[in-house]
């Protein structure tokens, strides 16, 4: 996956390709657009049932627990919960799309073509899920923090202004932007290898989207413990 990695970011000055930008905004558009609803929802609920749980069941003052929701959505809970939605919504769909592609023969025509494989199929794809990672956990998390604080104050329009500042944080912020980036880096990576990693049978379609999955989300967590183990 790191050789991948590499061979991606060498080949980044592409993106100054008109065909090359099309195929990045499309995945930008289906990854992030697609599912910005269901993370502000998810977000919402989230933020809420924290704050609940938190005040009512174990009596923290409404301060207490919208910094905890804040610290708690931005650095941990946000980026994994958008991350994961992601592996299960796109990973498959990416690795299923590379896979039929180079099953089909697609692939070895784009290269008769004279066109970059990793230019025109593998950057895109990796950035673009990179991006809508980062997208996806900036609307869950300000959705959570949303919810987070309607349930605290109901309409108390005074508190509501001046929660924002009490619940963030600028060092949780640029946790939870770089936290992202490197999970929505991974999944892009498996995904992509996943699809590349087929070979001449149909049958291997479905097995690439599995892995896909499986190992997303297990690259997924072991990245999450290494940024608990950091900070």
């Amino acid at each position: 996956m790191f050789s991948m990695l590499q061979r991606v970011l060498v080949h980044f000055s592409a993106l100054a390709r008109p065909p090359v930008r099309r195929v990045l905004l499309k995945q930008i558009y289906f990854t992030a657009n697609e599912a910005a609803w269901l993370a502000a929802a998810t977000g919402f609920a989230l933020g809420a049932i924290v704050v609940v749980q938190l005040h009512d069941e174990y009596g923290q003052s409404r301060d207490a627990a919208l910094r905890l929701l804040g610290s708690l959505s931005f650095v941990e809970l946000s980026p994994i919960l958008a991350c994961l939605m992601m592996v299960a919504r796109s990973s498959s769909a990416v690795a299923i799309e590379l896979a039929s592609m180079r099953i089909s023969g697609e692939v070895n025509e784009l290269k008769r073509m004279g066109l970059s494989i990793k230019s025109y199929l593998m950057l895109p794809r990796v950035l673009g899920i990179t991006v809508a990672a980062m997208a996806l956990t900036a609307v869950m998390a300000l959705s959570s923090v949303l919810g987070g604080i309607l349930f605290a104050s109901g309409w108390d329009a005074s508190y509501q202004i001046f929660a924002l500042e009490r619940m963030l944080r600028l060092d949780e912020v640029l946790v939870c932007i770089l936290k992202a980036m490197s999970l929505g880096l991974a999944i892009g990576l498996v995904a992509v290898h996943a699809g590349f990693s087929v070979q001449a049978q149909a049958s291997d379609v479905p097995k690439a989207a599995s892995r896909a999955v499986l190992r997303g989300m297990l690259v997924l967590f072991l990245i999450d413990l290494a940024w608990a183990v950091i900070r």
